[in-house]
């Protein structure tokens, strides 16, 4: 029998603590928030497209926006849990602006597919905790600017700290595997990366003259924008935007030293303006591409 699923519309930030008797949705929903949701008791269960977790109190699961999901209370018993979804675009644009993926907690893992944790003793009186500071700015006037700063301060406070325990917890797994005489654990992971980041050097270099952004490259590539932007930055040390830049910048200065202008420099590497070059140019080098061309000229006569 085919399962019903079902669109469901919710508040950009929606948060729910309760507990209720027996209850299972009707069918598996989806929404455009991202979920965090934390089970407080025993006997649950969580049905993530095809597979369904037994679940028990302190487990918490991260569910993106593309999971078709429902939760089912077992019959006759309580059934408590924290609920809270938010608009991933609001994390986002933080994410960016520090140049570290708050949502990768959300991406699915290998095996089972699921990202989630296991709460006990102080690690889940903490979330409670924070979940609970959450709850109260939800609760102030949404129309005050200094609270929607705070609820999402706490928000982000919140991702950073289970974050946080994510790699704690992954890390302890992976201690737990043991490994097969002569081999590393995710041996051949890391080197898909290593190759995958290498045909993407590959690919900037070879279009270094395009307009290149990380939407662009994550999409031609397959792979999730932010994936892309923390494996690219652990392989090479560089984030892609500042990989980007710096090719373009060892293009420009060839160009510029085999006597090209800087407006026909500019207009090479598709970039927006002359102003828009020589800034990024000189944010770079330290000096114009005027000057820098000069000094080359006048080393070579």
């Amino acid at each position: 029998m085919k399962k019903k699923i079902f669109f469901e519309d919710f508040d950009s930030l929606y948060y729910f603590h309760g507990s209720t008797q027996g209850w299972e949705m009707s069918g598996l929903h989806f929404h455009k928030q991202y979920e965090i949701i934390m089970f407080m008791s025993e006997g649950a269960k969580l049905e993530i497209g095809n597979r369904i977790f037994e679940v028990g109190k302190g487990d918490i699961f991260f569910i993106n926006n593309k999971e078709y999901h429902r939760t089912i209370g077992q019959r006759g018993m309580a059934y408590e849990r924290y609920v809270l979804m938010f608009d991933p675009e609001i994390i986002k644009q933080i994410s960016d602006t520090l140049d570290y993926d708050l949502l990768l907690l959300f991406e699915p893992q290998p095996g089972d597919g699921a990202r989630r944790l296991h709460l006990t003793d102080r690690n889940l009186e903490r979330t409670e905790e924070m979940l609970a500071a959450i709850e109260q700015e939800i609760s102030k006037d949404a129309g005050d600017r200094h609270n929607q700063l705070q609820l999402k301060l706490k928000l982000i406070e919140l991702l950073n700290m289970l974050d946080s325990m994510c790699g704690e917890f992954y890390g302890k797994k992976k201690e737990n595997i043991k490994e097969p005489e002569g081999e590393k654990v995710n041996e051949e992971s890391s080197f898909s990366y290593r190759e995958r980041t290498e045909q993407i050097k590959k690919y900037i270099a070879e279009h270094v003259e395009e307009r290149l952004n990380l939407d662009e490259i994550a999409d031609r590539f397959y792979i999730n924008r932010y994936y892309l932007s923390h494996y690219f930055k652990t392989e090479t040390g560089f984030t892609l935007t500042q990989y980007i830049t710096n090719q373009k910048i060892s293009a420009a200065k060839k160009m510029l030293m085999n006597g090209m202008s800087v407006t026909d420099v500019a207009l090479q590497l598709s970039y927006k303006s002359d102003s828009h070059f020589i800034s990024v140019f000189k944010k770079n080098t330290g000096i114009t591409p005027k000057q820098y061309a000069k000094e080359k000229n006048s080393k070579n006569a």
